[in-house]
């Protein structure tokens, strides 16, 4: 298959929805439509299908779908699942559809990127919608970054959303806890505190920034024999967390100290040295602590 640069946008992927010798709009019965068997979007938001299909009531379907052959009803979704489900809504028997032949490889990229670029995922599908480039197409991190034209750092963060429990991912997914929560509960180690904390975000709204100051302790409160970190030092340690995408304790004792920077396979300290290999002095940390 030939490599198509996904940064170049949903139209350069799927091409302008018009009428060609070669290929033609279509009025496609909706039972013979299957959603899509990559689709990344685990919920549709009811609310918003309510409003699309009250939409598509009034003046139609604009766009039309991209759809396959396959699929036990004979088609199956590439583009524009939303639209059928609110199509179906609306009380329509068909939709305007364009048949094309595409790989697996190939609709499991095109269906990320029309969410991607259309829809927002929360971080739990589009994790997993990740991982799933990487296992079907062995893409790494960096790959993924330019195929979806997004930055890598981004990419290693949502991937270890999945390492979480089932629980706190389903928290993520309706929206109880944030992304920006679950990517602080990834920094403690043990599954049972994760979920005491999770549990505890939501029970007292937890922001973000105390969420991230309690998964540095362990989600408890600090022993008073430990010198106490200074707003300084925890700053530091949450933008070295941000730029490394791993785990990082500061030690700081009148200017003087250590960094301690956790990696937890093979793979994951060859991509640190990468990262360090790059880095130029200065990189956009803020100044150090103060002797």
């Amino acid at each position: 298959m030939a490599e198509r640069k996904l940064g170049r946008g949903l139209e350069a992927l799927l091409g302008q929805a018009v009428t060609t010798d070669d290929e033609q709009v279509i009025p496609l019965p909706l039972d013979q439509v299957d959603g899509g068997p990559f689709q990344p979007r685990q919920e549709f938001e009811a609310r918003e299908l309510d409003e699309l299909a009250a939409s598509i009531r009034a003046n139609g379907i604009l766009q039309p779908i991209i759809v396959r052959a396959g699929g036990a009803a004979g088609y199956e979704v590439v583009a524009g699942e939303r639209r059928v489900r609110a199509a179906r809504l609306a009380g329509l028997t068909d939709i305007p559809a364009i048949v094309r032949r595409y790989s697996d490889d190939e609709v499991l990229v095109l269906s990320l990127v029309e969410n991607i670029q259309r829809t927002d995922l929360n971080a739990i599908d589009k994790a997993q919608a990740f991982r799933r480039l990487s296992t079907h197409l062995g893409a790494t991190h960096q790959d993924i970054a330019e195929r979806l034209g997004i930055d890598r750092t981004s990419v290693t963060h949502l991937l270890r959303l999945l390492e979480l429990p089932e629980d706190i991912q389903g928290l993520v997914r309706s929206a109880r806890l944030s992304t920006g929560h679950a990517k602080a509960l990834v920094a403690l180690e043990s599954p049972r505190a994760q979920l005491e904390l999770a549990a505890r975000i939501v029970r007292e709204e937890l922001s973000v920034r105390a969420t991230e100051a309690l998964a540095q302790t362990g989600g408890k409160p600090r022993r008073r024999s430990n010198p106490r970190k200074t707003a300084q030092v925890m700053a530091l340690e949450t933008e070295l967390r941000r730029l490394l995408g791993t785990k990082v304790q500061i030690q700081d004792r009148r200017g003087k100290g250590r960094i301690q920077i956790d990696y937890y396979s093979p793979a994951e300290f060859e991509r640190l040295l990468d990262l360090f290999r790059g880095l130029e002095p200065g990189f956009g940390l803020a100044e150090p602590p103060a002797s």
